[in-house]
């Protein structure tokens, strides 16, 4: 395991957390899902306790997600994981329960196998409530914002209660993220990563189309320069 990421450590990397890196977006998102669905590990099925561990591996044969729980002082909260022993579904995470109140607010996902480029899920709260996430980056220490709103990322965004919300962050290179909600979680789900390095990143559409007009202005260029130069090198022959 590459990294162990304490609640106390969480707590302390909160206050200091730094902006987004100015490549790294967050998103709300309706896309399809990314290559790798995260599944609970059927290789470690301890439930109802903290932490529970899911799996990049399609049967569930690794244990390389590490889901730790906190509650709103940021102290151990026992959590549940569906899809135990490998299974077929994606990874949800949810209050243990065993729990007859849930104080399920804070929740760092650290994946200890491989660095991710990209990151989705979908979140669910009990009640109304602000939510904030933090990303680390690879061969980094510090938490850093992801926001809906960058020009005020700490500030964290609105959910709903109830509502079924799928967010992306992509554009770094990541090792862990950490949601924080002022309402208990409901359910963290819908889980999909991109393991792996960032690829280069595709021109925009509008950059497209520069880069062609000015290949085509330089092409246009060229020709009417060999249509002038024939004459002169005729006359000099």
């Amino acid at each position: 395991m590459r990294r162990v990421l304490t609640a106390a450590a969480a707590a302390a990397a909160i206050g200091l957390a730094s902006p987004a890196s100015a490549a790294v977006t967050f998103q709300s998102y309706n896309g399809p899902d990314l290559p790798t669905m995260i599944k609970a590990s059927a290789t470690d099925s301890n439930n109802n306790t903290d932490p529970v561990y899911g799996s990049t591996d399609n049967n569930g044969q690794s244990a390389d997600v590490m889901f730790t729980g906190l509650n709103n002082t940021f102290g151990a909260e026992n959590i549940h994981i569906t899809g135990t022993n490998g299974g077929s579904g994606y990874a949800s995470i949810s209050d243990s329960t065993l729990n007859t109140t849930n104080n399920f607010y804070k929740l760092i996902v650290d994946v200890t196998s491989a660095d991710f480029n990209q990151y989705m899920f979908s979140l669910q709260l009990v009640n109304d409530g602000t939510v904030n996430v933090y990303y680390l980056l690879s061969g980094q220490t510090n938490w850093n914002y992801a926001s809906l709103n960058p020009a005020d990322p700490s500030a964290g965004f609105f959910q709903a209660a109830n509502g079924n919300n799928t967010y992306l962050l992509q554009g770094g290179v990541f090792t862990a993220i950490m949601v924080s909600s002022t309402s208990p979680i409901k359910e963290f789900k819908q889980q999909s990563i991109t393991l792996g390095s960032v690829p280069a990143p595709l021109p925009e559409p509008g950059t497209w189309a520069l880069m062609l007009l000015g290949f085509g202005g330089i092409g246009l260029a060229l020709r009417r320069g060999r249509r002038r130069g024939k004459p002169a090198l005729m006359q000099i022959a």
